[in-house]
């Protein structure tokens, strides 16, 4: 394989090779691939952790809210936060799921050399980003609800 930092067709060459044929092409896409599917394979060590954190808040149950030194404690109940880990684990799942399978698909390109199986990578990258374009921003308006609610809040508080 060649290594090089950039791409330079020959112009004097009168038919360039197939994308997906190019050494140069394969091993930028190795090297994407394997950290394509470290990285989804990281996703779902996190998933379950997140889990695991869910069911741990399930199990504390109301403890939470009996809690006397806090205040504001009884707002957050143990199924409740429980019930929002899963939510987060589920909505991660999904990005993690997708980069393995762009992963799995570009591997099977490159060993193929197939522009199918490039295709179908490509499509599960494009769903990858547009589930963490779309969490991004839902994200941020829940953001600005957040902050909204706050001053809100605050100025609540300050005012009684």
């Amino acid at each position: 394989m060649e290594n090089q930092e950039t791409f330079t067709p020959d112009p004097h060459q009168p038919h360039q090779p197939r994308l997906i044929e190019m050494d140069y092409v394969q091993g930028i896409l190795t090297t994407t691939y394997k950290w394509a599917k470290f990285l989804g394979i990281m996703g779902f060590i996190g998933c379950a952790f997140i889990v695991l954190g869910a069911l741990s808040m399930f199990a504390l149950g109301n403890t939470l809210g009996n809690l006397e030194d806090m205040p504001y404690a009884g707002l957050m109940s143990g199924g409740m936060l429980g019930g929002i880990y899963l939510l987060m684990g589920l909505l991660y799942f999904f990005p993690s799921l997708y980069l393995y399978q762009y992963a799995e698909k570009l591997k099977s390109a490159i060993h193929t050399r197939s522009e199918e199986q490039l295709i179908l990578a490509l499509d599960k990258n494009k769903a990858f980003f547009r589930f963490i374009g779309i969490m991004t921003v839902v994200t941020l308006i829940l953001y600005f609800f957040v902050f909204i609610g706050a001053v809100v809040f605050g100025v609540a508080a300050g005012l009684g």
